[in-house]
């Protein structure tokens, strides 16, 4: 079985510009998902999915230049990723490269490494029929979850947050922002990119993902980029 990763990368990142080619631990954000994804060695190709010059230049430098620059239709603030990674899985197919399975690494996945990735998708691969997501866990129990309503804390749920001691409440995970995988089949099946899919779990360290989407993510992921290369992690 032959196997495909895409990692989507537009140049019309909103909330933190031009994230993708931003520099990050001494490199372009994007090269870091990219080395991962390439010194995994388990994927036949790796293909950067993006409508920007500046980031194909980019992926070619760091070893995998696109086959095809995304369609600008599939490169706004909607588009659901899914269904850009099975348009690419698409056209690969219409241009006689074909896949058994797909993953998804995201762009400023700069956690995961090559281990990582290896070791998540020989976990897909025992069960092949549901996709795999990862995941870390998100440090507090659903039970103790608040929110703000006006200028006050209330319970998420409607239930005694300081009942139990936390290793009897549930634990809680949410979705890593690192990578995916999918069967051809799934991907073909499931035509609506927003739709929810049944996932398996694939649960990362925590010091292995940071979905950064603001500064203070961003900055919590350089502290944790520069302990794991200060200890060899």
């Amino acid at each position: 079985m032959s196997a495909l990763c895409v990692i989507p990368a537009r140049g019309g990142s909103k909330r933190i510009p031009r994230k993708n080619v931003r520099e990050f631990a001494g490199k372009p954000m994007l090269a870091h998902a990219l080395e991962a994804a390439l010194e995994s060695g388990v994927f036949e190709r790796v293909h950067v999915s993006t409508d920007d010059p500046e980031i194909a230049d980019i992926a070619t430098r760091y070893g995998a230049a696109p086959a095809f620059l995304r369609d600008p239709d599939l490169a706004d603030d909607y588009t659901p990723i899914r269904d850009v990674v099975r348009t690419d899985w698409q056209r690969f197919a219409n241009e006689g490269e074909r896949f058994d399975d797909i993953a998804l690494i995201y762009a400023t996945a700069a956690l995961l490494d090559a281990k990582t990735v290896s070791t998540a998708f020989k976990a897909y691969r025992e069960n092949r029929s549901t996709p795999l997501l990862a995941v870390v866990p998100a440090g507090t129990p659903l039970e103790r979850f608040m929110k703000i309503e006006g200028d006050a804390l209330t319970p998420a749920l409607p239930a005694d947050r300081f009942a139990n001691r936390t290793q009897d409440l549930t634990p809680v995970y949410r979705d890593a922002g690192a990578m995916g995988v999918f069967s051809a089949e799934t991907l073909a099946m499931n035509t609506d990119g927003a739709a929810a899919l049944a996932f398996r779990p694939y649960v990362l360290s925590v010091f292995r993902a940071v979905d950064i989407d603001t500064e203070d993510d961003w900055r919590h992921a350089e502290i944790i980029k520069a302990g794991l290369a200060a200890t060899g992690g």
